[in-house]
């Protein structure tokens, strides 16, 4: 039995049905800022731990650098087997990997080898996956085609999709990113996942509809997310996606953009009423900012939509494209459609 394995390997294993756990050995702000979507943290070195590591492998010796990893480690030992023996029990594989599967994981992975417990390493570390995934997207996405929903700002598109979720393959760009997509999209959200956690979100969203959904469900993107650069691939294949146009009356979207958005965050509105400021006359600035400070929202909402958003909407589509209402037949509406195609 082989106990060491390549991202490719471990891939077709998942495919096949395998539940594998993959347990990180990084530090926490490795892990943070990139990771196997899913894994787990079981940091060999904290961050402050691996600073000193690397500072002494650099200045000093690599072997007392290898002396203090040890001993940074051998406290923190029974509590992660502790912790293996119990994941191993709600999955078929677990699997090992620190960046380039070298000294961190194969401490461990040395460890529990030594007391027969079963577990696998990933060779290369993440570094290899990462090189797998950055091989492989742009193949994945071209083996779908899209519906794409369009329309002006706050008409529904994301509220659609979430009814399809479940039932049908949508792709959510906006909610892997943990953006709403406009300037003042990151309101009421947490910070954005890094360049390459997206990607693997992505690569794990699209590898997830299985080979037999070609067409899959999603929305109108620019070809950035807040700061998440959509792969180009991903931007020509959506373009020239089949497109269904949703309306709805602004009064609606206004209604839609006050229960969606977090308009208690005062700071975080403020802030995107400034950086908008060099796409509007002083004078529109100036009013922005005395019904901010009235706290008129539905002047602010409705006059940024008018003025603002759709006169800068992008009408990338064709006459012959479907119009539909967001109304209580849409869903049946957009199905008729896929189910013409």
């Amino acid at each position: 039995m082989k106990y060491e394995l390549n991202y490719e390997e471990l891939h077709e294993m998942i495919k096949g049905g395998k539940k594998i756990i993959f347990v990180d050995m990084r530090s926490p702000k490795e892990f943070y800022d990139y990771r196997i979507p899913g894994a787990i943290n079981l940091p060999i070195l904290e961050d402050d731990e691996r600073e000193v590591v690397g500072r002494t492998y650099v200045k000093e010796s690599v072997e007392k650098a290898k002396y203090l990893g040890i001993n940074f480690a051998k406290d923190k030992l029974p509590a992660y087997y502790e912790k293996i023996i119990d994941l191993k029990k709600s999955c078929d594989d677990l699997v090992l990997y620190c960046s380039r599967g070298g000294y961190r994981s194969n401490i461990f992975f040395t460890f529990l080898r030594a007391l027969n417990v079963d577990v696998k390493k990933l060779i290369g570390g993440y570094k290899s996956y990462r090189k797998y995934i950055r091989e492989n997207l742009d193949s994945l996405i071209r083996e779908k085609n899209f519906i794409v929903l369009c329309g002006k700002t706050g008409v529904g598109k994301t509220e659609i999709l979430n009814k399809l979720k479940g039932t049908y393959p949508v792709l959510d760009l906006e909610e892997l990113a943990n953006h709403r997509g406009s300037n003042f999209g990151g309101i009421g959200l947490s910070n954005q996942p890094s360049q390459k956690y997206f990607e693997s979100l992505l690569f794990d969203t699209l590898n997830g509809f299985g080979e037999d959904e070609k067409i899959i469900f999603t929305e109108g993107e620019s070809s950035k997310i807040g700061n998440i650069q959509l792969p180009k691939t991903l931007i020509e294949k959506i373009s020239s996606g089949r497109k269904i146009i949703i309306e709805d009356p602004i009064n609606s979207r206004i209604k839609r953009i006050k229960r969606d958005y977090n308009l208690s965050d005062r700071d975080e509105i403020y802030k995107s009423l400034l950086e908008i400021k060099k796409f509007i006359s002083p004078e529109r600035e100036k009013l922005y900012l005395e019904k901010f400070q009235e706290g008129d929202y539905d002047f602010l909402i409705r006059d940024l939509l008018i003025n603002y958003y759709d006169p800068h909407y992008k009408k990338n589509y064709s006459k012959d494209d479907l119009h539909l209402a967001n109304d209580s037949a849409v869903i049946k509406n957009i199905l008729n459609f896929k189910n013409s195609i």
